[in-house]
This record gives structure tokens, sequence and C-alpha cells, in this order.
């Protein structure tokens, strides 16, 4: 008996170094680099094969898309529209211009993320550029969890009328509106712009003319 419980223990020490192997490998994959759909999309070739983390808002899914000549069918992914943490949601432009499109195979732990989620969910995901088509990378999303300080539909409202106010040169109400919208949750590129639009709401220029809000 003493021989086989020794004989046991060994191989119980044989098996640690592969186990702290495997460990470490998930903590890799865990602790990806911080990038960001900008940086992915200004270099559509060098971010090929990178698997890096984004945080990103979901505008919602895309119900029907061209793959093209991609791996991204309909049959095996579904597609989600997401903006970047750095549009600025309350200008028109950028609410109507998702910066990505990022596929998820279905059946996924990243699937049941993004699909139960509603319109400005923030999350943390790994993505793979897994191709590069048109230009642009086509992003997988490998694991994706919610994150706080996103941009809810109330501060946004506040944030939009204050920017509205402000093109139309009626500062009280924007600086107003600015100070309601900077006491919401927002990634903190958000609220950087903000307290910049809100400090010249606060300031107006005697000439609107030569104003220039971004």
């Amino acid at each position: 008996m003493k021989a086989l419980a020794a004989l046991l223990l060994l191989f119980a020490l044989i098996a640690l170094p592969r186990v702290a192997v495997s460990s470490s490998g998930d903590e890799a994959l865990l602790e990806a680099p911080l990038s960001s759909l900008e940086e992915l999309h200004a270099d559509s070739q060098a971010a090929l094969g990178q698997r890096v983390r984004v945080r990103f808002q979901l505008r919602g899914e895309c119900e029907r898309w061209n793959p093209f000549v991609t791996r991204f069918g309909s049959a095996d992914y579904r597609a989600f529209d997401v903006w970047s943490d750095r549009q600025f949601l309350w200008e028109k432009e950028q609410w109507e211009a998702p910066i990505a499109r990022l596929f998820v195979r279905r059946g996924s732990p990243a699937e049941q993320a993004l699909s139960g989620a509603r319109r400005l969910a923030r999350f943390e995901a790994i993505v793979e550029a897994r191709q590069v088509f048109l230009g642009r990378p086509w992003l997988e999303v490998e694991s994706a969890r919610r994150v706080g300080d996103e941009l809810g539909e109330g501060t946004l409202l506040h944030a939009t009328r204050g920017f509205e106010a402000a093109q139309e040169a009626r500062w009280a109400v924007a600086r107003e509106s600015y100070d309601q919208a900077l006491v919401g949750a927002m990634p903190s590129a958000l609220r950087s712009e903000l307290r910049r639009l809100r400090e010249i709401a606060a300031h107006p220029p005697r000439d609107p003319a030569r104003h220039e809000l971004r």
C-alpha cells in the first residue's frame, strides 16, 4: 500500500507542471493587450491575426449582411454593430456611424453575452482580426463581459440637448444640459469631451462664427 501511495504521489507531482502551463495560457489570453477599435481600423493589415482587448458600446444586431468571401456567413455567425468608447454619440453623424461590426460564433459564450444586451450596453471583449476585406478588419469576438461606465440614455439625451443648444449659441441651456449629462456614468474619453464642451459654453466666444465645437 505504501508503494502504491508513493507511486500515486509521483504521478501527481509530474502532472503539476502541465496544469501550471495550461493555467498560464488561460491567464495570458485574459490579459490580452488593451487596444481600441480605432487602432485596429487605422492599419488593417497590421491588425490581421492580432488578439487584443477592446471596449465598446452596443448599438444592436445586424440581421443581414454580405459576408463576401469571408468566413463570416450567417449560418455560423451573428453580427453586432458597435460604437467605440471614443465616439461622441450626441453628434448625429457619430450616432449613425458605428465604428465596427463584430462577429460572434453561434452557440458561443460571447454570443450569449451580446444577444441579451440592450442598446448602449458597454462591453470589454477579446477580439481577433480574422480577415481583412475591403480595407477593413473583420473581427471575431472570442469572449465578452459587461463593464460599467456605460453611457446611459438619459445622460446621452442631456448631452445631445447641450450640443444642439451650443450650436445655436444658447449657452445657458448648453451649460445646464452639460452639467446634467456630466452627473451620469460614461467612458472617460466622453467625459473629457463633455467637460471641454461645458467649458466652452461657460466662456462662449463673442463671434460664434469663429468657434468650432470640436
